[in-house]
C-alpha cells in the first residue's frame, strides 16, 4: 500500500506503509493543538463587527499547522486593519482579502489574496518562516519592528490588547501546543510496543532522512486503535508529524510497520516517539524519546561560509 501524506509544516512526505498482519488505510493529517477555539474567534470576531466572522476554524487550522497561536493571527489582523474592515487602498485599487496589510502596496501581487482563508494561511506561514520565528523573533515586541516600522508603539499596544483578550500571551507568539512533549503510557495500552529505526546517511540540510518505526500487540487481546502518530520535533518548534486517523486493531501479536521519509531543512536538533489515540485520548509507545538526531549544513556549505567571512576581513590596499 502506498500513501501520499499532506505537509505538517513546510517539510511534505511521500511514505510506503507496509502492514505486517494488520491492515491500515487512509491519509495522515496534521496534528490538533489549543486554545483559542473556532467559537471563541467567531465570537470576537463578531463582536468587532468583522466580515472575517466565520473563519475561526481557519485560524485554528493554520495556526495549528504553522506553530502559530491563532489569537497573534487575529489581533494582527485587528491592529491592521479593524478584522478586515478597512482593507489597504491606493488610487481606487484595493488589496483583496488582506485583512494584515501583509507586504501591501498596489503592484505587489503578495498584497492580493483570494478568500480571508488563503490570506489567513499565507500570513501564518509567512510569520513561522525565516523572517519572524525563523530567526528567533517569537514575541510582539521584537515582531514589530519588522512587521510594522512605521507606528510600531501602537501595533505592539494593539496587538498585545487583541491577543490578551483570546487568551494569547504577547511575550510568544507561538502556539503553545501540549503534544510537544511525549503523552503518559495509559494502563490500558502496556501490552503495546514500539521501537524507531533510522537509515544510515548525513543528516545535513537538502538530504533525506528515513526511519520505519513499529508498534507490535504484546498482549493477549486485541486492541482498538482510533489514531496513530510518528511525532517529530525540530529546533523552533518545527513539527513533522505523521499522523493517521484511520482506525486500526491489532490482534495478539500483530505489528504494524511503516517506512517513511522527509527532506530535511531546518539545522539543528530533531527528535520523536510514537504516540497512538485510544478512547479519545493519546498515549504514548515505547521510549520517551525513540529516536533523535542532528542536522548540520552540508560540509561544502560550511566551507563556502568559512572562505567567504575569512575574505572579508581583509581590506584592499
Amino acid at each position: 500500500m502506498r500513501i501520499t501524506f499532506r505537509p505538517t509544516t513546510a517539510l511534505a512526505f511521500v511514505v510506503s506503509i507496509c502492514v505486517l498482519l494488520a491492515a491500515v488505510a487512509g491519509a495522515f493529517a496534521p496534528a490538533a493543538a489549543a486554545a483559542p477555539g473556532a467559537v471563541q474567534i467567531d465570537d470576537f470576531l463578531a463582536v468587532h463587527g468583522s466580515p472575517m466572522t466565520g473563519t475561526g476554524a481557519t485560524f485554528v487550522a493554520e495556526g495549528r499547522a504553522h506553530g502559530v497561536d491563532p489569537a497573534f493571527l487575529v489581533a494582527i489582523a485587528g491592529a491592521e486593519t479593524s478584522f478586515g474592515e478597512f482593507l489597504y487602498s491606493e488610487n481606487g485599487d484595493q488589496c483583496t482579502y488582506n485583512a494584515f496589510n501583509w507586504f501591501f502596496g498596489p503592484t505587489w501581487p503578495q498584497s492580493d489574496f483570494g478568500s480571508w482563508d488563503e490570506a489567513i494561511a499565507r500570513v501564518a506561514e509567512g510569520l513561522s518562516g525565516p523572517l519572524y520565528y525563523g530567526v528567533g523573533l517569537y514575541s510582539v515586541d521584537t515582531i514589530a519592528p519588522r512587521y510594522c516600522p512605521d507606528g510600531t508603539g501602537n501595533w505592539v499596544s494593539n496587538v498585545t490588547s487583541f491577543m490578551t483578550q483570546l487568551g494569547g500571551n504577547s511575550a510568544d507568539t507561538r502556539l503553545a501546543d501540549g503534544s510537544a512533549l511525549p503523552p503518559d503510557t495509559q494502563p490500558g495500552l502496556v501490552a503495546l510496543d514500539g521501537s524507531v529505526t533510522l537509515a544510515g546517511g548525513a543528516r545535513e540540510v537538502g538530504r533525506d532522512v528515513r526511519v520505519r518505526f513499529t508498534i507490535t500487540n504484546t498482549g493477549g487481546r486485541p486492541i482498538a486503535l482510533e489514531g496513530i502518530r510518528l511525532a517529530v520535533r525540530g529546533p523552533t518548534g518545527v513539527r513533522a508529524d505523521l499522523v493517521s486517523d484511520r482506525a486500526v486493531t491489532l490482534a495478539p501479536s500483530q505489528r504494524l510497520a511503516v517506512s517513511a521519509s522527509w527532506p530535511l531543512d531546518t539545522v539543528g536538533a530533531w527528535h520523536g516517539w510514537i504516540e497512538v489515540v485510544q478512547n479519545g485520548e493519546p498515549s504514548l509507545v515505547g521510549e520517551q524519546q525513540a529516536f533523535a538526531f542532528r542536522v548540520s549544513l552540508p560540509r561544502d556549505l560550511v566551507v563556502r561560509r568559512w572562505i567567504m567571512a575569512d575574505s572579508s576581513l581583509s581590506s584592499p590596499d
